[in-house]
């Protein structure tokens, strides 16, 4: 292959894990599994994308989104006390936080935004994201990269076991919140 070509192949996967995570790791892997570019390249292309990304959400958040919760604004809809509060406890746990977030569906972006409110220490911020997008990407990479294909059906089981959790887990909610109601109602 033309080196010009999997230039643009390798920029390609770094820009689109910025976009879709999860199908530019499996197009590096399939791509390297494919001979197409070789492994270590897709490999890195995809973890620089993710760790870029990851710091640039944090970065935007903190400087920008900081400055909204310091606002008048920001003040009226939760107080400085919570907002210490909520600070201290995500710089104790934050940082495992952010590591298993990679695993659950629909959590890694929302803490990247609260590790950006919280003022989460850059450094920590950066060595944290290294390991849980470096665990991650080996995980997925290696396994696509050995079973290829065929693991995509494996893969896609994700979805569906974290759409079952999120609408029991929403029922539970809600049936919860009207049994509190119903008990508040009948104890007048």
């Amino acid at each position: 292959m033309h080196e010009s070509a999997s230039i643009a192949i390798l920029t390609g996967l770094f820009f689109t894990v910025m976009l879709s995570e999860d199908s530019a790791i499996v197009s590096g892997a399939l791509l390297a599994l494919n001979g197409v570019v070789p492994g270590w390249q897709a490999f890195l292309a995809c973890f620089l994308g993710m760790w870029s990304s990851d710091f640039t959400i944090y970065l935007l958040v903190k400087t920008g989104g900081a400055r909204a919760l310091d606002s008048r604004w920001g003040r009226a809809l939760v107080s400085r006390e919570k907002v210490d509060l909520a600070s201290g406890w995500f710089t104790r746990f934050g940082g495992f936080a952010l590591i298993f977030s990679r695993l659950v569906l629909g959590t890694r972006t929302a803490l990247l935004v609260v590790s950006g409110l919280m003022r989460y220490p850059t450094k920590r911020f950066l060595a944290v994201t290294f390991v849980g997008a470096l665990g991650w990407l080996l995980i997925i990479f290696t396994l696509f990269a050995v079973f290829g294909p065929a693991f995509v059906a494996v893969f896609g089981l994700r979805w569906i076991i974290a759409l079952v959790a999120l609408i029991s887990g929403g029922s539970a909610t809600v049936f919860m919140i009207f049994r509190r109601r119903k008990e508040r109602t009948a104890g007048r």
